[in-house]
């Protein structure tokens, strides 16, 4: 979280939250403070997850319109994190912005680390077909008022903005080329809409049979190709980012494999569209690195988070990609299967 919302919160504003929805909580636990706060709140035996946005980040409007589609999701059967409280958002007023509060009910399942037996060709499987369910419902949605934005509007790719031009002038410029390029894209019906758009291992709990999505904060307006991708980018990140481009690949290779034997099971991407997925592998390089130059003073971090930016700059540089899916051999077992 930036220095200056730090400084805004504090405990007696979670506790005010926690109070207006209702809840005496006998336990709270924080999960997380990168975009928003986030807090496990427990309350005999009920368990929520209650999430503090500022609105630097994120307008009210944007967050109604993230809970309609979450709520419309689980209506249509995909395993989402809905709140029992509906689209109710309470507001903090601060001096600097306000704070959004949301609840949410807490998944089913647990977080599988991607040295667990269990990630594997079953949950890749999975994972592909709630994506998959997830495409299908969004290809035909409308949604009744306020609208997510749009990809290309996103804060991340104000590169100039984040970076300094003597020690990136090669990155900005080539990530307002990537950019441009993947806007000249067809926009359809059945190739671009709201995705999830952060649809890796830590933003879905595994019962052992599917899996159940939470986190929305990220959805959009985007080319569904580019939900493909992300999953691919943090499972090889994840499992082997620190072993060779030919490892990575080969992993990458058998990943999206399985997670296209239960996409396709939901939803259809042509062969053409899977041919972009390195686009999306390569702008998500982007973001991170820009991320990482919003969040952090990048000269003091600690050595994980210097290391995982160094590997992305170096990647970059060079112009190689997260993973080079071999797309020749997904279709040719897709085909057999």
């Amino acid at each position: 979280m930036e220095a200056w919302i730090d400084n805004l919160f504090s405990e007696a504003i979670l506790e005010d939250v926690i109070k207006r929805f209702g809840i005496h909580a006998d336990e709270k636990k924080k999960l997380g403070d990168f975009e928003n706060y986030v807090y496990e709140v427990k309350q005999g035996n009920q368990t929520w997850i209650l999430r503090l946005t500022h609105s630097s980040h994120r307008s009210i409007e944007e967050i109604q319109a993230e809970l309609d589609w979450i709520n419309e999701l689980h209506r249509q059967g995909v395993n989402v994190s809905c709140s029992s409280f509906g689209q109710r958002v309470e507001t903090i007023p601060l001096e600097q912005g306000s704070f959004y509060a949301c609840l949410f009910d807490k998944a089913p399942g647990y977080i599988v680390k991607t040295d667990d037996l269990a990630f594997g060709p079953e949950l890749f499987e999975a994972w592909g077909r709630e994506v998959g369910k997830m495409h299908s419902i969004s290809m035909n949605y409308q949604p009744a008022k306020g609208k997510r934005g749009r990809w290309d509007q996103g804060d991340l790719l104000r590169f100039e903005h984040y970076l300094t031009s003597s020690d990136d002038e090669s990155i900005i410029t080539s990530g307002e080329r990537l950019v441009e390029e993947i806007k000249s894209f067809h926009e359809t019906g059945k190739t671009f809409g709201l995705i999830h758009s952060d649809v890796h291992q830590g933003n879905f709990f595994y019962d052992g049979r599917e899996i159940h999505l939470f986190d929305f904060d990220d959805s959009i307006y985007h080319y569904y190709s580019s939900d493909l991708a992300i999953p691919v980018y943090y499972a090889v990140w994840g499992k082997c980012g620190n072993e060779s481009l030919q490892v990575r690949s080969a992993f990458a290779t058998n990943f999206l494999y399985s997670f296209l034997k239960g996409y396709r099971k939901e939803a259809t991407i042509s062969n053409e569209w899977l041919r972009t997925i390195p686009f999306f592998l390569r702008l998500r390089d982007f973001e991170l690195y820009t991320v990482f130059h919003k969040k952090f003073n990048v000269a003091f971090m600690k050595e994980k988070d210097e290391k995982a930016l160094q590997g992305i700059r170096n990647r970059l540089i060079n112009k190689e990609l997260m993973a080079d899916i071999s797309f020749d051999s997904v279709m040719m077992k897709l085909e057999n299967a």
